[in-house]
């Protein structure tokens, strides 16, 4: 039905004889390569702002000082510390998150109008008078992202770069793209930081539960 399959394994197997692409990854290696994916979303411009604003952490204030959130307890001397925050640019002061307890009108962390920002770097006042630095923890990630050049990605899947960047360019252009991943990955120790590479390009996406 003009979808694209591209299968990733070591192994040139029963399933990479029909595919469209075969990527021979170094086994182990498939974090790098969903890093350097979601890096390439991100660097251009192909990320769902709406979805990920609504169901992700990306948005949520992180105090650099303590590597925390920041929450309504940092703030006010009664606040409550299951109550995050997200920056209102128009104020320009941090918001209550959307969907935070306050906000029973808001299930879901819906930005709506507020549409606060997953990237930026912010001064506030606590409590006590004193000031901190926070971001949102997209800018946290975009760091973290950084390094996974299509080169350096190479380096660790044993792939070619102008391979890697073809595949994360076709994830990046695609209107819906899905992941299936088995067993294979999940053999490993570190499966789970595979798993979640995987789900955040999905997310930067906004492929998770949608249909297509």
């Amino acid at each position: 039905n003009g979808a694209e399959l591209v299968v990733i394994d070591p192994q040139y197997s029963a399933t990479a004889v029909h595919a469209d692409q075969w990527i021979p990854i170094r086994p182990g290696a498939d974090a790098a390569l969903a890093l350097a994916t979601a890096r390439h979303i991100w660097n251009t411009g192909r990320i769902d702002l709406d979805y990920v604003r609504e169901q992700t952490d990306l948005p949520i204030l992180v105090r650099l000082d303590t590597g925390r959130f920041l929450n309504e307890a940092d703030l006010l001397e009664a606040g409550r510390r299951e109550l995050v925050y997200a920056w209102d640019a128009k104020a320009g002061a941090p918001a209550a998150a959307p969907g935070a307890p306050t906000n029973t009108d808001h299930p879901r962390l819906d930005g709506g109008a507020l549409a606060p920002p997953i990237e930026g770097r912010f001064t506030v006042k606590l409590r006590d008078g004193s000031e901190t630095v926070v971001v949102p923890v997209g800018a946290l990630l975009r760091e973290h992202l950084e390094p996974w050049s299509f080169a350096a990605t190479a380096e660790v899947t044993g792939l070619a770069p102008e391979q890697i960047e073809k595949f994360a360019e076709g994830f990046a252009a695609a209107k819906r793209p899905m992941v299936l991943s088995s067993w294979g990955s999940n053999r490993f120790l570190h499966s789970d930081q595979m798993n979640r590479a995987k789900i955040l390009c999905l997310s930067l996406k906004g492929a998770v539960g949608r249909k297509g």
